[in-house]
């Protein structure tokens, strides 16, 4: 039987897209959620997932990270299938942060954080490694203060920035996160969306559900947009400015303009 390791070197299929999403689609009870969304990402992309509520882009996003099954099409990462990947192989690469948590769990901050750990594990015990990964992933996201606090008794914003630390202390070359900047007061979104810039820099890939539309042109190089279950518009963000016709999917009481530093920006008319 090959190894976790066997696995992930097979998948390291030379030129092959880090994800890749071919035709991927959704249904329950008869009704499609989402339908033949094809789009790949490659290791330093950090793209933003936009569209109105009820678009697909949770759906979409739970499709790539295995929280739910597809009906129709695949989805590829570093060129191999991802339902033949071993669970513990592909933890190595990937993390999920889901649009809803639970808040009431007894774990302390820490301990939650030294979760994205357990792929890199050799024993049953944390590493001194591990809890250095940990802490340092903590000290990044600002909640290295909570540690020893319950997550039960941390504010949506505090928890949040506790659940981002677990994801970096994973280690991983696919971010997928859902609404990252959930809860943060402003100065923290900007910090969280700096903080997934520098992860892309290093190699990694990041597609994030926001609906702020400018902390996504700021910061991501490319924005995914979806309505009613499709993906109806696929940009770079330095060209948002030059067809605006992108903005007819949120709303038509919207314009793009270049701020001075001569990012596009979005302003209500």
């Amino acid at each position: 039987m090959a190894s976790d390791s066997d696995a992930v070197a097979d998948a390291l299929v030379e030129g092959a897209a880090l994800l890749d999403v071919r035709g991927a689609g959704w249904q329950i009870d008869g009704r499609r959620i989402l339908g033949d969304v094809s789009f790949r990402a490659a290791p330093g992309e950090f793209v933003a997932l936009v569209g109105r509520n009820g678009a697909g882009k949770s759906t979409l996003l739970d499709l790539i990270g295995g929280l739910r099954g597809l009906s129709d099409g695949d989805i590829l990462v570093e060129g191999r299938p991802r339902r033949e990947w071993p669970a513990r192989a592909l933890a190595r690469i990937l993390v999920h942060l889901p649009q809803m948590t639970r808040a009431e769990v007894s774990f302390s901050a820490e301990e939650l954080v030294l979760m994205g750990r357990y792929p890199h594990a050799s024993g049953w015990m944390d590493s001194a490694e591990d809890r250095a990964a940990a802490a340092a992933a903590m000290e990044r996201c600002g909640c290295l203060q909570f540690r020893a606090r319950r997550l039960s008794t941390l504010s949506g914003g505090e928890r949040q920035r506790v659940l981002l630390a677990a994801c970096l202390a994973q280690a991983p070359r696919l971010l997928l996160l859902d609404e990252p900047a959930t809860f943060l007061d402003v100065e923290q979104q900007l910090q969280c969306f700096q903080m997934l810039r520098e992860e892309v820099a290093r190699g990694a890939a990041c597609i994030a559900v926001t609906h702020d539309i400018n902390l996504a042109l700021t910061f991501c190089s490319r924005l995914l947009v979806l309505s009613d279950g499709r993906l109806v518009a696929d940009l770079p963000t330095d060209t948002a400015v030059d067809d605006s016709s992108w903005l007819r999917w949120f709303s038509p009481n919207l314009a793009v303009t270049r701020t001075p530093a001569g990012r596009p920006w979005v302003y209500y008319t």
